[in-house]
């Protein structure tokens, strides 16, 4: 499966990943202010961005799975892990798993418990497997730049939108394998959160709870810093959900701080 990843500057190494939608665009802010001091790593999950992926289940714990066969062939060490959203929820399950490669978890904006609302037009696509991507070339025009817009702009909240994301992202998420993709983490999000939700009290790395305070997922960070042993709770003000855009110094100190 190919995968597409950038990687910048020396040092400790911090691996960033991105949620649903995304890309390895989603960090570029937090990479610029990171990569002087650590060997910064962001990839593109399968079937999101230009990644390779397509007959894979699209899963959390697949996901989870994959970041460590990439931490493993790109030979990283002691890996601060840093997840946004879904990739959050993907830091939850590693964190679960305890693997030797990650020694701390930074979690930005992350869903945590079910319930998952998923829109139907999600559900059809999913449930027609392989056949869902050939579908959502049909379906494109429904996920439409206007869909997108009114989407990033309730996410970034009270926060600016960069001039050119909307337009950028629109020309990643409308491809036809980012939409079957999607359908699939949609659809498969809730059952995940619910099996390991439950299991947060058995996390012993260190863990940094990052969340803006009008982020949709705002009352369950709260609630994870408790049921996490140890955990580091921050939230930032006036903050929606894209605090990688929004909050890059901010959320960069962060990322000093955990990998100390």
């Amino acid at each position: 499966m190919p995968i597409r990843y950038v990687q910048a500057g020396g040092g400790p190494d911090v691996l960033l990943v991105h949620g649903s939608p995304g890309s390895l665009e989603d960090w570029e802010l937090t990479m610029a202010r990171l990569s002087p001091r650590f060997r910064v790593t962001a990839f593109d999950r399968p079937g999101q961005g230009y990644s390779g992926g397509a007959g894979r289940p699209h899963t959390i714990e697949d996901n989870a799975t994959v970041v460590l066969g990439v931490i493993r062939a790109l030979g990283l060490h002691d890996v601060v892990y840093v997840g946004h959203s879904f990739g959050g929820a993907m830091g939850l399950q590693l964190a679960i798993r305890n693997p030797g490669e990650i020694r701390r978890f930074v979690l930005v904006g992350s869903k945590a418990y079910p319930p998952v609302p998923v829109e139907p037009l999600y559900r059809v696509i999913a449930s027609m497997g392989v056949a869902g991507r050939g579908l959502a070339v049909g379906l494109g025009p429904l996920m439409g730049p206007e869909r997108i817009e009114a989407g990033v702009r309730a996410a970034f909240g009270p926060n600016a939108i960069p001039p050119d994301f909307v337009a950028g992202r629109t020309r990643i998420w409308m491809r036809p394998a980012v939409v079957a993709a999607l359908a699939q983490e949609r659809v498969g999000f809730e059952p995940s959160l619910a099996v390991q939700a439950p299991r947060y009290g058995e996390i012993r790395k260190g863990v940094v709870i990052v969340c803006g305070e009008q982020d949709r997922n705002h009352e369950e960070a709260p609630r994870l810093a408790r049921e996490i042993p140890g955990a580091r709770l921050v939230m930032l003000p006036e903050t929606g959900h894209y605090v990688p855009i929004s909050r890059p110094d901010e959320l960069a100190a962060v990322i000093e701080d955990a990998a100390k």
